[in-house]
């Protein structure tokens, strides 16, 4: 039996108000004439300068380079923050290339330490769990079959970083294994029985597996997805792959915070399907001069402006991320825990694009799966994060916190509270310092009421809470993602509430 399976959920429409369904014979208002309409002045004020307009509406030549120039820039801007969760996916794949030496799609990543270190700053990576990665290439490679083991966990997502499946308990396999089929864009051969098929929107396909328990550490884990996790294409079955242990190995997966980022965004457009991209979106970057199949080499202007796009859809995006508006951002009201899934894993609301919410995610994480936003007791996960103290500050380096985690969390595996960068949003570095997550895996000391509490700071630890200490670097502003693995009635309720950070003395 062949299950095929659909990637991407539309979502409802709300009914709108009376006001808003109102006719349009309903809506004529008093009479006008055309001395009624009120045109723009021939002066316009503006951020960028005073524009003029001879005989009223001519620009000036003046005022065309100011126009033109603006114009770039607010498109190039844009660009950046829309293409960002591309831009993330890409700078991934083809950094385990060019970083993790990957040969062919079969090739895996153990992240076998358990986790990442801050010399691989992966969006928020963890380091208490292991991770297993894979890029998958469908232009090279055709379909594409994933084999996994009963038991395993895991996601993959396309070239845009769009939910595609689930591995494990909660996809199709049911925690019972399987093999899963992704099946190239545009692709019209016939689908073999026995497979989970996946059609893809993209060539690029991102995978990451989780191990728990049996799968140890070190070269114990990198052993076990040797024997169990297998990808190949269908075309071929089983090839020779290389499974190494990346922990410490070093990788720069993050998209250019400068003008060179459009070099990687033309690249995207010119491998992937043109389908795969929105027409307005293709249409705002033709104007930059990326398009499909043209030379994309921008004068000594355009790479000013672009350079500049992409500072400025940097400096929009930690506004959003550090500094939300959002009215529904904090977890619980009295607290200054956040929402990294603001409202939903798809980004989508009343079937309105949720921009905000996409760049809030993004900006700070990768990988995009429903078991991340999970609401069913005992499943799946939930993440928050912190970048305050209980007095609405920004998380110092240079300062001590203490963060008191209550009696009897609520999960059905553990927890843990990881730091991170605030400026590449990888793991904190703080000289060397490996111990930037404190969780119940680690056992930390309990104060008589079976609270914990965890101490961040650039110098030591208080005496005999060495275990319950993150070092963290006296020149940076840190933040931290609180994991629920497992969220229980606790959390999924808010009835058990964590606490805020306190600067200590």
């Amino acid at each position: 039996m062949t299950v095929v399976l659909g990637v991407g959920m539309a979502a409802p429409l709300l009914a709108a108000s009376s006001e808003e369904t109102r006719n349009l014979f309903e809506t004529a208002g008093e009479k006008q004439v055309g001395a009624d309409f009120k045109p723009a002045p021939d002066k316009i004020k503006t951020t960028f300068g005073t524009l003029k307009f001879d005989l009223e509406a001519f620009p000036t030549e003046e005022t065309t380079k100011k126009i033109y120039d603006e114009l770039d820039l607010q498109r190039a801007t844009q660009a950046y923050m829309d293409f960002y969760p591309a831009l993330s996916v890409y700078a991934i794949v083809k950094s385990q290339i060019r970083d993790f030496k990957f040969k062919t799609s079969s090739d895996i990543a153990v992240a076998a330490g358990p986790g990442w270190l801050p010399s691989e700053p992966f969006l928020t990576g963890n380091n208490s769990t292991v991770y297993a990665i894979a890029s998958l290439d469908l232009k090279v490679d055709g379909p594409t079959v994933v084999d996994i083991p009963p038991g395993m966990y895991g996601t993959a997502n396309d070239g845009l970083f769009k939910f595609m499946v689930d591995f494990g308990f909660v996809g199709p396999d049911k925690g019972e294994g399987g093999k899963y089929l992704f099946v190239p864009p545009g692709y019209e051969g016939a689908i073999p029985d026995g497979y989970f098929a996946v059609n893809s929107p993209s060539y690029r396909i991102w995978v990451m597996m989780r191990g728990f328990g049996e799968v140890g550490l070190g070269e114990q884990a990198v052993d076990w997805f040797r024997q169990n996790l297998k990808v190949y294409p269908l075309a071929t079955g089983p090839r020779q792959a290389n499974y190494f242990n990346a922990t410490g190995m070093g990788i720069n997966p993050l998209p250019a915070e400068d003008g060179s980022v459009f070099q990687m965004l033309n690249e995207i457009v010119q491998y992937e399907p043109t389908e795969m991209f929105g027409a307005e979106q293709l249409g705002r970057l033709a104007t930059l001069g990326i398009a499909k199949g043209k030379r994309f080499s921008p004068d000594a202007r355009m790479q000013g402006i672009l350079d500049q796009g992409a500072k400025q859809g940097v400096a929009m995006s930690r506004a959003i991320v550090y500094a939300s508006r959002d009215p529904d951002i904090k977890y619980w009201s009295n607290r200054h825990w956040e929402k990294m899934f603001l409202h939903n894993t798809t980004f989508e609301r009343n079937g309105v694009n949720d921009i905000d919410a996409r760049t809030l995610w993004h900006y700070q994480a990768i990988v995009v799966s429903p078991n991340l936003l999970s609401t069913t007791p005992g499943q799946g996960t939930a993440y928050l994060t912190a970048f305050r103290d209980n007095k609405g500050e920004y998380l110092d380096g240079g300062e001590v916190y203490k963060l008191n985690v209550p009696a009897n969390p609520p999960v059905a595996r553990f927890w843990a509270v990881t730091a991170y960068d605030a400026t590449t949003r990888g793991l904190l570095d703080a000289g060397g310092n490996t111990n930037n997550s404190i969780g119940s895996a680690n056992k930390p000391v309990e104060n008589a009421d079976g609270s914990v509490d965890i101490y961040f700071g650039p110098t030591k630890a208080p005496k005999g809470k060495e275990k319950n200490w993150v070092r963290t670097n006296g020149e940076k502003g840190f933040f931290v993602v609180f994991r629920f693995y497992g969220p229980e009635k606790g959390y999924i309720d808010k009835t058990w509430v964590l606490g805020d950070f306190e600067r200590v003395k």
